[in-house]
């Protein structure tokens, strides 16, 4: 069910290419415009090209930067971030730990895509 997401630019940034490819066709079938990165530094770089993006899922751990390095570079960097999902499978950050540094939360992976795309309609405020 479309909610009328064809103005909303997302990032997806994952270092596996299966997952990257598959979320991707599910959010643009849900009428997103995906941006996609297969590093935090490829989505830093991504970011910086695209400051439209509304909204950033993150995998947590991605060879040479994480999803909290990246999400720290963001809030250092500019002054206002778009809403940030730590995507992890293992709980090694808290939610708490992810607000803190000016994140949205956190989401376990394989995450639900009716679940995620409820709390992204309600984040932001669609």
């Amino acid at each position: 069910m479309p909610l009328g997401n064809d103005h909303v630019s997302i990032l997806i940034v994952d270092d596996e290419q299966d997952l990257l490819e598959m979320y991707r066709e599910l959010f643009e079938m849900d009428g997103f415009i995906v941006y996609t990165a297969s590093s935090a530094l490829e989505g830093l770089s991504v970011y910086e090209k695209h400051l439209e993006i509304q909204l950033i899922i993150s995998d947590a751990n991605m060879g040479e930067m994480s999803g909290i390095d990246l999400l720290k570079a963001l809030k250092n960097n500019y002054q206002t971030i778009p809403v940030f999902y730590l995507a992890t499978g293992a709980v090694e950050q808290t939610e708490e730990e992810i607000k803190s540094l000016g994140g949205t939360g956190l989401v376990l992976k394989p995450f639900d895509l009716d679940e995620i795309l409820l709390r992204i309609k309600s984040d932001l405020k669609l």
